[in-house]
């Protein structure tokens, strides 16, 4: 029975790591509920992309490891395991109840290609506005947005890893932009539709996330994060300088 509740309240921690949730409330999360279950022992140390607990009593020592290699953003099962843990500490479940309720809570669906498309399009739209861009920079970050949300669909089903992934997706997203000067003409200014397309591949969750993991002296985690940050920033930046460069060499446009 110990174990089984080590490895619940472990998958808990990992379902809410892997899906965007910050380290101190996972291990927080963890911690309340090896309580209620009643893991005698129980310690956990909780990384951004791993999780190592154990638990310790007379019957003997159980010990469990999680990496997580991915983290993907849904609030929906990070909040489902929040309130499983408040169902717990408020004893209105068991194990048996547990169990099936994290189940659930990972079956949670994503939602589908199509409105991670349009979400990804209008968001490029959005920031073309903000950023000073008139109509043909919003309508050109629209379809570089889309564009890029289909690049990315693909790469991940592909296993294509991360960086090239984004610094293909700033490429795509910069030679689009810069192919569609000839059609809007002299006014067009290529520079604001290339950066409201980028910014919907920023890594503002991860940057926000390390800031809160540094303020709360998880200084491990917060470095992690914070360079994952920093790597993808560098991708995105050496995707728009590659693509300037190869426009400049070949079709003569000024960098």
């Amino acid at each position: 029975m110990r174990d089984r509740a080590l490895e619940l309240v472990v998958e808990a921690g990992k379902t809410m790591l892997e899906n965007g949730g910050e380290v101190f409330r996972a291990q927080d999360t963890m911690e309340i509920m090896a309580r209620s279950l009643g893991v005698e022992g129980f310690h956990v140390y909780v990384l951004t992309n791993g999780i190592f607990a154990s638990a310790e009593s007379a019957a003997g020592e159980s010990s469990a490891v999680r990496h997580i290699p991915r983290v993907r953003i849904h609030l929906g099962r990070v909040e489902a395991v929040n309130a499983l843990s408040r169902r717990l500490a408020a004893g209105q479940t068991d194990l048996p109840g547990a169990e099936a309720a994290l189940a659930e809570a990972r079956a949670l669906p994503e939602y589908g290609p199509r409105m991670a498309w349009l979400a990804g399009a209008v968001g490029s739209a959005c920031f073309g506005y903000l950023f000073g861009g008139a109509a043909p920079e919003i309508v050109t970050a629209f379809f570089a947005g889309l564009a890029e949300m289909l690049l990315l669909r693909l790469f991940a089903r592909g296993g294509v890893s991360k960086v090239f992934t984004d610094i293909a997706g700033a490429a795509v997203c910069t030679a689009l932009c810069l192919a569609a000067a000839p059609l809007w003409g002299a006014g067009y200014r290529a520079p604001r539709a290339i950066i409201g397309a980028l910014m919907v591949l920023t890594p503002g969750v991860s940057l926000t996330m390390a800031i809160r993991d540094l303020i709360n002296a998880d200084y491990l985690s917060g470095t992690i994060r914070l360079f994952d940050a920093l790597l993808v920033a560098g991708c995105l930046a050496c995707g728009v300088a590659l693509t300037y460069i190869a426009a400049n060499t070949l079709l003569g446009v000024p960098l």
